[in-house]
């Protein structure tokens, strides 16, 4: 939908407050021409906007007749809705197929966001027509005849505040809107491609729609369908029962054909390998649907291929063969990669800072991104090295690919193979029926970010090396390779030469990622740049929270600029957003900071809680220093890690790391009389 500017979301919520209470706007408030008429339908239905309205649901023989009934519509979609179920899972959204009257036929996405979606009757079956439910993005979309987007106040209903939908129209081969695709999340996620999606999957479903209307009526041999056929992204065949290719459009021939050859009257053999021939000629039987991959005779030889096997049925009744799309894994993995966020949104702009330590970094990552090189990124936690790998990224020759970014410490050891490599459907008990693409084969043709590479178990350290070393993967349960031309930007947060000495890490992994090293210094050798960045953070909070800024007292910034920072600039952050929290608007000083930082500066008042014979040192080694201020907070928590972590100001994980790299547990803090 599309919206003035100037409107917020905290505007159309007094808006719809008012119009809910006494049916009329705020003075002065301009609002959507759509939305307007779409509250006035509402209200006009007796829809209540303040309590929930559980719609009619189908039951499971209901809604099995109902899709029957729109068959038609279900098999030109199910491609569409089988690479967005691709696309968007782990990405929170769902996506969802309805008929004009409102019903339900399909919903498909993100597992962890189905169950909030049951709770709002975002179910297969369910009615969510104006009449029940009140006006939203999927009933809109077909009264309007185009695509839009309905997000949080904007719905009538109260109960669909906290979402966010953009929905576009299918037409029918008369050109009727008959149903819409939704696509679906939380108004918190923040994008700008959800809305073109939807209208480019529902375009692609009204193409197929219009095409299966075409040959029922016995239009297949005219120009028309041979237009609409060229205009598909994927190479589409029409196959008869007993083999023979009738029409092929001219992606196919690009495809399948050398230069002048034609592949009409062409055979299934001519096209498909002989170990996957019997399965095309038992689908030709059949006449069912189904997607499979299948090996194809390219013009460059025999490939692996995603087909789509439509059954084709005449006036009659009768069987008119298959058309067969032939999709190639780039055009899915680009779909998903478009869907899937992985791109890098930060340039070397937004490292703010004037220190010659983090300067002379910055000048190196800068020559080392115009290159192909592989970089490591060393430093401690919240130093910002992803922000490095961003800004590499986008100032290198990939900027155009994808930016993939995984953490090695945050995926388990029997899942980390799986995300780095993929897998084929059924390779293993749990794995998804369609298989699943790799981060490695997503980041080609761009950058993979290995987060935390030191965490990588040793096994996967050697198959990582290989697959580095020959530029190219074996998905799990496959045999086939696949090549990739990818750019390694990995970080790790300990001494990974160190690492190699103990036998944790792979020497030649170690040489082979380590082309370029960017040694980002630490928060606390950078006291240069502490008042410009709490300066800068605290700007941007105000401004996200629409507060005033209020320049801190200078005894705020001595006392930042004295502090350790264990935590780098994410600990900065963090306080930042907490001292202004606490300062409740008003000038920020330094009784509004952590205590902990009022600790570590002045050694008064909570300081004396310290135990026994226990201070911080005022000069050394800045590790001597963090490893006392851990112990300190353990001591005071007595072993309560989530308790310390607050005091210090850190994650839990960052605190959990530490303890174990300085062997502090509270057994022996405890036998050391700490």
């Amino acid at each position: 939908m599309k919206k003035n500017v100037n409107i917020s979301q905290k505007d159309i919520r007094c808006a719809w407050e008012s119009f809910v209470s006494d049916g009329v706007l705020p003075h002065g408030c301009v609002l959507p021409a759509q939305v307007v008429r779409a509250w006035d339908i509402s209200r006009s239905y007796g829809i209540s906007a303040v309590t929930p309205q559980p719609p009619p649901v189908l039951g499971k023989k209901e809604l099995a007749r109902l899709q029957r009934r729109h068959g038609t519509l279900m098999a030109a979609a199910e491609p569409v809705l089988g690479m967005l179920e691709v696309s968007i899972r782990s990405t929170g959204y769902i996506a969802t197929l309805a008929i004009a009257e409102g019903y339900l036929l399909s919903v498909v996405g993100d597992t962890s966001l189905m169950a909030e979606a049951h709770r709002v009757y975002n179910v297969p079956g369910a009615l969510r027509s104006v009449e029940a439910v009140g006006a939203s993005a999927l009933s809109l979309c077909i009264a309007e005849r185009r695509p839009l987007q309905v997000t949080g106040s904007e719905h009538y209903n109260r109960m669909f505040h906290d979402w966010k939908c953009a929905a576009a129209p299918i037409f029918d081969s008369e050109n009727r809107a008959m149903a819409s695709l939704t696509i679906s999340g939380h108004i918190s996620r923040k994008d700008h491609h959800t809305l073109a999606l939807a209208k480019s999957c529902a375009d692609v479903i009204t193409i197929r729609l219009r095409e299966h209307g075409l040959l029922q009526t016995g239009m297949r041999l005219n120009s028309m369908l041979q237009s609409v056929y060229d205009a598909l992204p994927e190479a589409v065949l029409a196959i008869r029962e007993d083999g023979v290719i009738t029409h092929a459009n001219n992606n196919a021939r690009a495809l399948l054909a050398s230069e002048g050859e034609s592949l009409e009257g062409c055979r299934a053999a001519d096209v498909f390998t002989p170990a996957h021939l019997p399965t095309v000629h038992e689908l030709l039987r059949v006449g069912k649907p189904r997607t499979c991959e299948v090996e194809v005779y390219c013009a460059e030889g025999p490939q692996p291929r995603t087909c789509r096997f439509a059954p084709i049925r005449l006036k009659n009744g009768g069987k008119g063969g298959m058309t067969v799309s032939i999709n190639s894994r780039g055009q899915i993995i680009d779909l998903a990669r478009h869907a899937g966020g992985n791109y890098a949104r930060y340039t070397f702009r937004d490292i703010k800072g004037r220190s010659a330590a983090l300067r002379v970094q910055m000048d190196l990552a800068e020559r080392a991104a115009r290159t192909n090189s592989r970089v490591l990124l060393t430093g401690e936690s919240g130093t910002g090295k992803e922000l490095f790998a961003q800004s590499i990224h986008n100032a290198g020759p990939a900027a155009a690919g994808p930016f993939v970014a995984i953490s090695c410490a945050a995926i388990p050891r029997d899942l980390i193979e799986a995300e780095l490599f993929g897998y084929v459907g059924g390779a293993f008990t749990g794995a998804r029926e369609k298989g699943m693409i790799g981060k490695i084969e997503l980041a080609s043709g761009g950058t993979l970010f290995l987060d935390e590479v030191n965490s990588l178990p040793l096994d996967m350290q050697a198959k990582l090396l290989r697959a580095l070393q020959q530029k190219e993967i074996v998905r799990i349960g496959d045999v086939r390779p696949t090549a990739v031309d990818v750019r390694v930007v990995a970080a790790t947060n300990v001494n990974l030469m160190e690492a190699v000495r103990q036998g944790a890490f792979r020497e030649d992994l170690y040489y082979r990622l380590n082309v370029v090293e960017i040694i980002i210094p630490p928060l606390r050798a950078r006291r240069d740049d502490i008042r410009l960045l709490a300066s800068l953070f605290l700007r941007r909070i105000c401004a996200s929270a629409g507060l005033a800024f209020v320049e801190p007292a200078p005894e705020v910034y001595e006392m930042l600029e004295a502090y350790p920072w264990p935590g780098n600039v994410r600990e900065l952050d963090n306080v930042c957003e907490r001292t202004l929290l606490v300062a409740g608007g008003d000038r920020p000083e330094t009784r509004h900071l952590p205590p902990h930082i009022r600790e570590a500066c002045t050694g008064t008042e909570d300081a004396a809680e310290l135990p026994a014979g226990l201070s911080l040192p005022a000069t050394g080694n800045m590790d001597e220093i963090m490893k006392e201020l851990i112990a300190a907070a353990l001591q005071r928590s007595r072993g309560n890690v989530s308790k310390a972590a607050a005091s210090l100001g850190l994650a839990r994980s960052t605190l959990y790391r530490n303890i174990r790299r300085f062997d502090l547990t509270w057994e022996r803090l405890g036998r050391e009389g700490m």
